[in-house]
């Protein structure tokens, strides 16, 4: 197979070009492509940014996705789409790095690239990690020397086993202005848990693996961007406290409601 040129990635035409930005966007392809940033800000920036929207908020509008984007990331409205997909994996990155000293600049930003799986896959894991440290005994596990030089993946890899081995009687969690903008599926593996506390400013869904907390009888919500519940929620047959104020929820959900007589705190 003979290598592609540079000449001849210039030839190709636009919708030719396009698809091979969004599959493999990534700085290094600057340099044999002259149209490449400017196509990467005109055309797959914008799609890239509703994309990331979509992460956030699968059920949403794309009005109501880019605001609740724009409120997590402290982004300015006046901002291109282009500038704010920058910012985000900008702060994505620099989180990683400080969850993980592997998560170079070189390993992040020029390998990686700003790609939506990367995104997604970041994400997951820099939320494992958040769940991670806020977890009895966590955070010094964390720091321990063959634990912290991990990478962020191998560490995210690592939550499953370590919480069937260490945490699993846990009753009462406080996750309380983790930092979390999604509850890791791993959640449903601390079965014993009575008590959960959500109650943040940057939640935007709960997976639904929450439904297999079946011992759970009180639930704090309060403060975060919810645009919906999932109806897992009505498998959890303990619960009889639900606090959900300050959220972005049109309704709850009429099964959830009639279910259970659950004191729900929308104010």
């Amino acid at each position: 197979m003979h290598p592609i040129s540079s000449a001849s990635i210039e030839s190709l035409p636009n919708e030719l070009l396009l698809p091979i930005l969004e599959a493999c966007a990534a700085p290094s392809l600057f340099c044999v492509c002259k149209r490449w940033h400017h196509l990467l800000a005109t055309e797959f920036m914008p799609f890239l940014y509703k994309q990331i929207g979509k992460v956030h908020v699968p059920e949403g509008n794309v009005k109501e996705q880019a605001l609740i984007v724009d409120r997590i990331y402290k982004l300015e409205e006046k901002l291109t789409e282009a500038a704010k997909v920058n910012a985000i994996f900008r702060q994505i990155f620099t989180l990683a790095k400080s969850l993980s000293t592997l998560e170079s600049k070189e390993k992040t930003e020029e390998k990686r690239g700003l790609r939506l799986a990367n995104y997604a896959s970041y994400l997951l894991n820099i939320n494992r990690l958040l769940l991670w440290k806020k977890l009895p005994g966590g955070k010094e596990y964390l720091r321990r020397e063959e634990i912290k030089h991990l990478s962020l993946e191998k560490k995210g890899e690592l939550l499953r086993g370590w919480i069937e081995e260490n945490c699993k009687n846990t009753m009462f969690l406080n996750l309380s202005k983790a930092g979390l903008t999604y509850l890791p599926p791993e959640i449903c593996q601390l079965s014993r848990l009575q008590w959960l506390n959500l109650n943040q400013k940057q939640l935007t869904s709960l997976p639904a693996e929450i439904g297999k907390l079946s011992q759970l009888q009180k639930l704090y919500l309060n403060q975060n961007q919810l645009t919906s519940l999932p109806v897992e929620i009505g498998q959890l047959s303990q619960l009889t406290k639900l606090e959900l104020a300050e959220n972005r929820l049109k309704d709850i959900a009429e099964k959830i409601r009639q279910r259970f007589r659950l004191r729900i705190d929308r104010k």
